[in-house]
């Protein structure tokens, strides 16, 4: 297990360092209103971005409902190791998608632009993310 969150740590330190337009196209405006339900509008508006149709939603749903409830303040108690410039270092998963590193003051339509790219690099789409979560419990 640590070998793949070392490569879900690296992959997330690849996300949150590069610029988000360099991984998708542009995304709507939103105004950042810190609720689930407002994190859900939000990913909502913006699976087609990643060329996901209505069936993916039911996925997606499920699985940041098992990871944070859609809670954009959600932060695991349980830090990782891992390694940044070459130092070991303690991060917590955070934010609705609960990804290693992710503050969870991150605005809501951030943190679900974060996810869903990390979701797309990783697993092609929230349904492929998921049935790897039904078995390993993280995606």
């Amino acid at each position: 297990m640590a070998k793949c969150l070392s490569v879900a740590a690296l992959a997330v330190g690849i996300l949150l360092a590069t610029p988000a337009e360099a991984h998708s196209p542009k995304m709507p405006q939103m105004v950042d209103v810190r609720t689930a339900q407002a994190a859900k509008v939000s990913a909502q508006k913006q699976l087609h971005v990643f060329g996901w149709g209505r069936s993916q939603w039911g996925c997606l749903k499920e699985l940041w409902t098992n990871e944070s409830n859609w809670r954009p303040d959600a932060r695991n108690k349980t830090a990782v190791t891992v390694v940044r410039n070459g130092k070991k270092v303690q991060v917590h998963a955070g934010g609705i998608p609960q990804i290693l590193g992710l503050d969870p003051k991150t605005p809501v339509h951030k943190q679900v632009r974060l996810g869903l790219t990390y979701i797309d690099s990783r697993y092609g789409s929230p349904c492929n993310a998921l049935r790897f979560w039904d078995t390993n419990f993280w995606y």
